[in-house]
């Protein structure tokens, strides 16, 4: 499976990331959820990657092609695509795509977009699908802020995400990275990527 390759290939990043200082923090370049004809449901792109909204269509209508036939239902996968790698989650008719640098460890971007799902999952009751994040469309954009800022990775804690979230500009909230990445969200991140590759190991 595409997963287990990499992820195999990230335990070695994984022991470099642990020792990374504070001007190496995670991040990642663009996040999409598209729906099943490769249609954008919301984009985020943090790097300024493309110069126009059509190579982004483009982009994500190409990535979509790419992936739809693959079995990415129960847990992510991974690929590297337009040399960046792209983590990936089939929900119902939708996909979530995480897109990091071709460095970036694999592992990062899977706790990112699993962190992602799982707040959604929470908050909507429900494993998402086109119409619940439709009528529901500031609970995705808040999930999404408080995941994070400006391509920063700020949390992977799902509860976490869902509680800051549903507080958001509430007074004496935190928010920015500097206030909401600490040495606890990094061990949380780092918790959820070893257990996501334990059970692809055992697989």
């Amino acid at each position: 499976r595409i997963i287990s390759r990499h992820l195999l290939f990230g335990v070695a990043a994984l022991s470099r990331s642990l020792r990374m200082d504070a001007g190496n923090i995670p991040s990642i370049k663009s996040l999409l959820v598209l729906d099943s004809d490769g249609k954008r449901i919301i984009s985020r792109y943090y790097k300024g990657e493309f110069a126009s909204l059509a190579e982004e269509t483009a982009f994500e209508k190409k990535l979509s092609d790419k992936t739809i036939r693959t079995n990415a239902k129960n847990e992510a996968e991974i690929v590297m695509f337009d040399n960046m790698v792209t983590v990936y989650r089939n929900s119902a008719d939708v996909w979530f795509y995480v897109i990091g640098h071709h460095a970036e460890n694999e592992l990062i971007l899977v706790a990112a977009l699993t962190a992602l799902y799982d707040a959604l999952t929470s908050v909507l009751r429900q494993a998402p699908d086109k119409r619940a994040l439709m009528d529901n469309f500031d609970v995705l954009l808040l999930c999404i802020d408080e995941l994070c800022d400006g391509g920063v990775i700020l949390e992977t804690d799902p509860t976490t995400i869902v509680n800051r979230a549903g507080m958001k500009g509430s007074d004496g909230a935190p928010t920015g990275p500097e206030a909401a990445f600490t040495e606890q969200s990094f061990n949380n991140m780092f918790a959820s990527a070893r257990e996501q590759l334990a059970r692809s190991l055992l697989k």
